[in-house]
């Protein structure tokens, strides 16, 4: 009986300790920043310009990008 006692609470703390890494795992992989996260960021930071600042970066974006395309 003290043997079956011994494995009950071995299996109980084994089960509460995994128990706590899987939230601890999961909480981690929540406070993650997606690439979506940036893509939003952006986007706002784009819409809070006003329309000459955000003309100047579209242009300077569209200039990278055909140099690019003339490299290529």
């Amino acid at each position: 009986m003290i043997a079956v006692e011994f494995l009950t609470a071995i299996f109980t703390v084994l089960a509460v300790i995994s128990g706590s890494a899987l939230l601890v795992l999961v909480w981690l992989d929540n406070r993650r920043v997606r690439i979506d996260d940036g893509i939003a960021n952006f986007r706002r930071h784009i819409d809070a310009l006003s329309p000459e600042a955000r003309r100047n970066s579209v242009h300077a974006g569209y200039a990278s990008d055909q140099s690019e395309k003339r490299r290529n």
